[in-house]
């Protein structure tokens, strides 16, 4: 903080802003070398990542020039932002140029900004530009090459490819809905309900005879922890089942990793030793580790969670995303079949149905009598 107030009050504070998937919103960050601290501005928390943004430069000729966003990779932080995101490309880019003293009061510890009253009327600049390739990534850094709207390469017209086999939404995100959908208590799940104890189990039929199924919103709520969820694992991005009965009329090929039950274990940790069946999550997207250690720091809220099962035993300290010969992730395959998988207990509900539009046809129809 003491390297903050020595800050003149012409210095300027470069804030950006990656747009990331739609239900996801901004990741907001600053690189500022005067304050390696996170900087709330407008109510908004901008953290600390060391970045640079540069080639901004105009031609009198018309040209346009594409900047270059480099971002320090601390921890694979960034890769773990661009992987299964395809690298963001076509997605929005912010840069907002503001003076310090239109920074919040409560960047400072006596709540007075010692450079003046903030306006928060304007930006010395707004710029917005798209992100139009990766140019290098590594350990250290990542470089993404920036454009206009009217200068970006490879994008398809319509930008929304439609086919008739394959789901285009993404896996519990907006559409799927998969978890989180009000109407729908989750798949029905049987395995594992033998080891229960006698006083869940008693509760276990009470739940049957009141809904029909055992819908994992039962074992979210009853059995791991009174938890808030209902989108229980169900299968790799192959299909492969994790639970050894479950739907067995779809499983024909028994491809099943022959699991006997599943057991919630929260977020991971790396100092807990997991067994066979705990499935655990990553958040989507880890919170920046700010103070520069090498520990990722996980945050919960309001963020979607990616789900890995343990098909070993005795596992330590084995990151789920970076050890899938030990976890497997809870992927959906992006066909029909994936698809009832996790929804065909919606299809025996009243006016059950599955719950959004994914698979447009595109075979042509002769309508001739």
């Amino acid at each position: 903080m003491k390297t903050f107030f020595k800050l003149n009050n012409y210095v300027v504070f470069d804030l950006y802003e990656l747009e990331l998937e739609s239900t996801e919103g901004y990741l907001r960050f600053h690189g500022s070398k005067n304050f390696s601290k996170n900087i709330v501005f407008q109510g908004q928390e901008y953290v600390f990542i060391p970045s640079e943004l540069s080639n901004l430069q105009a031609s009198s000729d018309g040209k346009q020039s594409k900047p270059t966003l480099k971002i320090a990779n601390i921890n694979n932080y960034i890769s773990y932002i661009l992987k299964d995101r395809k690298d963001l490309i076509g997605k929005q880019f912010i840069r907002k140029k503001i003076l310090g003293k239109d920074l919040d009061t409560i960047n400072f510890t006596d709540g007075v900004n010692p450079f003046g009253v903030s306006s928060f009327k304007t930006y010395i600049t707004y710029d917005k530009f798209l992100i139009n390739m990766k140019k290098s990534e590594n350990k250290e850094f990542v470089e993404l090459e920036l454009a206009t709207k009217i200068d970006i390469q490879n994008l398809t017209i319509p930008a929304r490819k439609i086919t008739n086999d394959t789901c285009s939404w993404g896996y519990r995100c907006y559409g799927c809905n998969y978890g989180n959908t009000p109407d729908y208590r989750g798949p029905n799940i049987i395995d594992g309900f033998n080891d229960l104890s006698a006083g869940l189990k008693e509760d276990g039929v009470n739940y049957l005879k009141k809904y029909g199924m055992l819908n994992s919103s039962w074992w979210f709520s009853k059995v791991w922890g009174n938890v808030s969820d209902i989108g229980v694992p169900i299968a790799d991005e192959n299909n492969k089942t994790f639970l050894k009965t479950y739907k067995k009329e779809f499983n024909l090929q028994n491809e099943t990793y022959g699991l006997e039950k599943l057991t919630y274990k929260g977020r991971w940790d790396k100092s807990i030793t997991y067994s066979q069946g705990d499935f655990v999550y990553l958040d989507y997207i880890p919170s920046v580790p700010t103070d520069l250690k090498n520990d990722f720091v996980l945050n919960s809220n309001n963020k979607q969670k990616n789900f890995y099962v343990c098909v070993s035993s005795s596992v330590l300290n084995k990151q789920p995303d970076l050890n899938t010969d030990i976890w497997k992730q809870d992927k959906c395959s992006k066909t029909l079949k994936g698809c009832l998988l996790r929804f065909q207990d919606y299809l025996t509900q009243p006016n059950g149905k599955l719950p959004f539009g994914a698979f447009p046809a595109t075979f042509p129809y002769d309508n001739k009598k």
